[in-house]
């Protein structure tokens, strides 16, 4: 069985190293990782849906990556992706039951400042099916308010121009809102200033120096959000509002 997977990694890796992916194939690869999953080879199901990744990616892949890791036992891996599946799909309420139960083998107990949230209803509604979803809506509503408003200049009925004018209105506002989404999304989906401890423990120093003063102690899992980088070290900020000075090699980027 080990030297069928072996064979299957090395096989993956040429065609990936050697062809670009089409999204048919990565299909097909994720087919194989769900078959894979279903029978229990965690590690075959992740070396195939990693593979996949390299041509694509989506909420529902990264969420199949996170189970991966979590049932191989590497929790920092999995929240790592949970943590994406869920910046993709805000709101999903699967990506978020298992983030939840990862972090529940997290040592660390940060408690996070209070915050205004709306939960899962509010993530459906900002983050949409998808990433670019908002994107569309604001050129579609765009294009309506067009033809709606040239549809009332054209026009000489009166109460039908009234009518196009209220709805070329109505398409306004519709696309000013769906552009404002549409441009917070951008920035939700490409901010890359939050980051998983992957080491095991972590000394976060006072200074981005070594031998320093150790502030306090972080482990494998926790959440921080990275602040700025100097002279080879990232500074880090906890959700309690905390702040020091970590190594990169130990952490990776949401």
């Amino acid at each position: 069985m080990k030297t069928r997977s072996l064979l299957l990694f090395l096989s993956i890796a040429w065609m990936t190293s050697t062809f670009a992916l089409s999204r048919p194939e990565a299909d097909t690869l994720v087919a194989q990782g769900s078959k894979a999953y279903a029978a229990g080879d965690h590690k075959t199901a992740l070396t195939l849906f990693d593979s996949a990744h390299t041509a694509y990616t989506s909420s529902a892949l990264l969420f199949n990556i996170g189970n991966c890791h979590f049932k191989l036992n590497d929790i920092p891996h999995a929240i790592l992706f949970y943590e994406r599946a869920l910046r993709l799909s805000p709101g999903d309420v699967d990506v978020q039951a298992n983030l939840d139960l990862a972090r529940q083998s997290v040592v660390d107990r940060v408690n996070e400042l209070p915050s205004f949230t709306l939960g899962s209803t509010w993530g459906k509604l900002r983050g949409g099916k998808d990433p670019d979803q908002w994107a569309r809506r604001s050129l579609w509503a765009c294009l309506l308010f067009f033809g709606a408003l040239a549809g009332a200049r054209m026009l000489r009925n009166r109460a039908v121009r009234r009518l196009l004018f209220g709805l070329s209105a109505a398409l306004l506002v519709n696309t000013l809102l769906s552009v404002a989404f549409a441009a917070f999304r951008h920035g939700e989906v490409t901010d890359d200033g939050s980051a998983i401890i992957t080491a095991a423990k972590v000394d976060v120093l006072s200074e981005p120096r070594a031998n320093t003063t150790v502030l306090f102690v972080l482990h494998k899992g926790t959440k921080v959000t990275v602040l700025q980088e100097e002279a080879g070290w990232y500074e880090v900020q906890l959700a309690n509002g905390n702040v020091g000075w970590m190594a990169p090699a130990t952490l990776e980027r949401i």
